[in-house]
C-alpha cells in the first residue's frame, strides 16, 4: 500500500500512543582525575566499550575522564601511562569506529561540562558540555544556537570538529553545519601545549579544526556564535518524488529550510519546511515531542514489533506501509506551528537505547544532481532487497544544505547539497547494505561524513574530497608528526592521501 493511499479514519487511533519518556542517564559522581567508564586494568585490558547503538566495540588500554585542562595535558604528554593513540570522545554517537584503538587511550571529555560565559552573541563552554544542556540554558537567557540539530546528546567538542548538521535556515542563519558557527577554540596540541585559536586571528587554522575529528588537538573549550531566541514557523506535508523535485526550487527561493523523510518503496517524501520569524518571540512547543518521541524510541519499537509479529515478509511490508502512512498523516496534522520554540527540536537521547534503537549513515550529493540520484536510490534499494532480502525499515532522512567552505572537509564545500541518510533498526544485513550504499554514493560523486559514514574506504574518501583530503593529510602530519592522536581508523583512510604526497615528493 502506498503512503498516499486512502485509509479508513478508524485506523487513526492506533497511532495515539502516549510516548515513553526515557530518563536521561548521568554519571553518578564528579570524576576524580582518572574516572573509568568500566573497570580496566593498568595495561593489557580486555574491557569493552561500545558506541551509542552498540554497533562498534572499542578495547582501549586506558579510559580517562579528565576534569580540568591540566588533566588533559597530563594524559597527552605521558605516553608511558597513556598509550597512543589518545582519542577524545563524548557520548560515542558516531557509527564509524573512530573513537579509540585497541591498546590506546580513550579520553572521556564528559567530565568537563562547565558553561564559562554567555555573551551578547557567543557562548563559551568546556568541550564536554552537551549541546542540549547549553541550548536549554541559552533559552532561559532568551538566546539560542544558530543550528538546532536533532541529536542533542552530543558534546560541544564533537560538534566543533565534525560536520554535525541540520537543514540550512538560508534566510537568516544561513549555514547548516554547526562547526561553521564555531568562532574560537582552546585545544591541547599533540605535543601537550595549550593553544587558543579564533576566527578573527587564525581563520585558516579554524578552517582546519572545524573538520579535524580530533586529529589536530584535543578540544577543551569551544566558543559558538549565538543569537536572540527567535520563533520558527514549521510545517510538514507529504508529496510524491515528482512533486518534491518540482517544489524545491521555489521553496529555496522562499528561504525555507528543508528536511526530508524519504520512503523509497512508496516514492513519497514527508517534507519539513521551516523558517525563522524574526522579531517574534516563540510561544509554541510545536508538538516537537511527537517527532522526538518517534526517534527516541517509538519509531524503532513499533517497527521491530511489526517485524516480530508479522507471519511473513509480505504482510510485514503491508503493515509497515499502513504504519508509515499514519506516521506521515499524524506528523503533518500535529507537528509544527507559526511561532515554535527552536530548541525544542533538539532531542535528549538516553546513553544506551537498548533494543529499540536506530542506526544511520550519511552521504551528501550536489543539489543539481540530487533528484536523479534519488531516483537511482529507489532502484538501488529495490535491487539490493531482491538480491539480499534486506531493506531499511525506517525512512531515510535528508537535509538541504547551502554551499559552505568554513571547514576544509565540508561536505558542501563547493555547492549546495542534499543528503540521503539511510536509517534502520539494524540487524543482519545492515552492514552489507552500508557497504553497497557507499559504493553507490561514491560512484555518484557523493560526500560522506568521516565519523557518521560507516565502512568507508580510503579510495572513497579520496574521491570525495580530492585535493582537500591531501591538504588535510599534510596539515595533520605537520601538527602531529608522532601520531599521538591518530587512530587506526583514520590512518587507514589517510593512506591514499599520504601515498599521493609521497609520490609527488619523489
Amino acid at each position: 500500500m502506498r503512503i498516499g493511499a486512502q485509509l479508513p479514519m478508524k485506523l487513526m487511533p492506533q497511532l495515539l500512543v502516549a510516548p515513553q519518556i526515557a530518563g536521561f542517564l548521568k554519571l553518578a559522581s564528579q570524576a576524580a582525575f582518572v574516572g573509568l567508564r568500566a573497570p580496566v586494568a593498568a595495561s593489557g585490558s580486555n574491557s569493552e566499550i561500545t558506541n551509542w547503538e552498540s554497533g562498534v566495540t572499542y578495547r582501549p588500554a586506558v579510559v580517562v575522564r579528565p576534569g580540568t585542562i591540566d588533566d588533559v595535558v597530563r594524559v597527552v604528554t605521558d605516553e608511558a601511562s597513556y598509550p597512543s593513540p589518545v582519542r577524545a570522545v563524548g557520548k560515542l554517537h558516531s557509527p564509524a569506529p573512530c573513537s579509540a584503538d585497541i591498546g590506546g587511550t580513550m579520553l572521556d571529555m564528559t567530565g568537563m561540562t562547565r558553561i564559562i560565559e554567555i555573551g551578547e552573541d557567543t557562548v563559551t563552554a568546556e568541550a564536554g558540555a552537551l549541546y542540549i544542556d547549553v541550548a536549554e540554558t541559552l533559552a532561559r537567557c532568551g538566546k539560542q544556537f544558530h543550528v538546532n540539530t536533532e541529536i542533542g546528546s552530543v558534546t560541544l567538542g564533537a560538534v566543533a570538529c565534525a560536520a554535525t548538521k541540520d537543514s540550512s535556515l538560508i534566510a537568516t542563519s544561513q549555514w547548516g553545519q554547526i562547526s561553521s558557527f564555531v568562532s574560537g577554540v582552546k585545544i591541547v596540541r599533540p605535543d601537550g601545549c595549550i593553544a587558543v585559536y579564533t576566527e578573527a586571528e587564525n581563520s585558516e587554522e579554524m578552517r582546519l579544526l572545524r573538520s579535524s575529528y580530533g586529529l589536530l588537538g584535543v578540544l577543551v573549550e569551544v566558543t559558538l556564535r549565538i543569537k536572540p531566541l527567535t520563533a520558527v514557523y514549521a510545517m510538514h506535508r507529504v508529496m510524491s518524488f515528482d512533486e518534491f523535485r518540482a517544489s524545491v526550487p521555489q521553496l529555496v527561493a522562499e528561504g525555507k529550510a528543508l528536511m526530508m523523510y524519504f520512503y523509497p518503496y512508496a516514492r513519497r517524501v514527508l517534507l519539513e519546511e521551516r523558517y525563522e520569524v524574526e522579531g517574534v518571540v516563540p510561544r509554541s512547543s510545536g508538538q516537537w515531542w511527537v517527532r522526538n518521541a518517534f526517534w527516541r524510541k517509538l519509531g524503532p519499537m513499533f517497527t521491530i514489533m511489526i517485524a516480530r509479529t508479522a507471519p511473513n515478509r509480505r504482510i510485514e511490508h503491508r503493515v509497515r506501509s499502513v504504519y508509515d502512512f499514519l506516521i506521515c498523516r499524524w506528523t503533518s496534522m500535529i507537528v509544527g506551528g507559526k511561532a515554535t520554540k527552536p530548541h525544542l527540536q533538539i532531542i535528549r537521547h538516553v546513553d544506551k537505547p537498548g533494543a529499540f534503537k536506530f542506526v544511520f549513515s550519511m552521504w551528501s550529493f550536489d543539489e543539481t544532481a540530487f533528484f536523479d540520484v534519488l531516483e537511482d536510490y529507489v532502484r538501488f534499494c529495490e535491487e539490493h532487497e531482491a538480491r539480499t532480502g534486506f531493506r531499511c525499515d525506517l525512512p531515510a532522512v535528508g537535509y538541504r544544505m547551502v554551499a559552505d567552505s568554513n571547514a576544509l572537509l565540508s561536505f558542501t564545500h563547493d555547492a549546495p547539497g542534499i543528503s540521503i541518510d539511510p536509517v534502520s533498526t539494524g540487524g543482519p544485513g545492515w552492514d552489507e547494505f552500508l557497504k553497497a550504499f557507499n559504493e553507490f554514493a561514491s560512484a555518484r560523486g557523493g560526500h560522506p561524513l568521516l565519523n557518521q559514514t560507516k565502512h568507508l574506504t580510503a579510495e572513497q574518501v579520496s574521491a570525495a574530497f580530492g585535493d582537500r583530503w591531501a591538504e588535510f593529510a599534510k596539515a595533520r602530519r605537520a601538527r602531529d608528526p608522532r601520531d599521538r592522536l591518530l587512530s587506526g581508523y583514520f590512518a587507514d583512510l589517510l593512506k591514499s592521501a599520504e601515498t599521493d604526497q609521497t609520490m609527488l615528493l619523489a
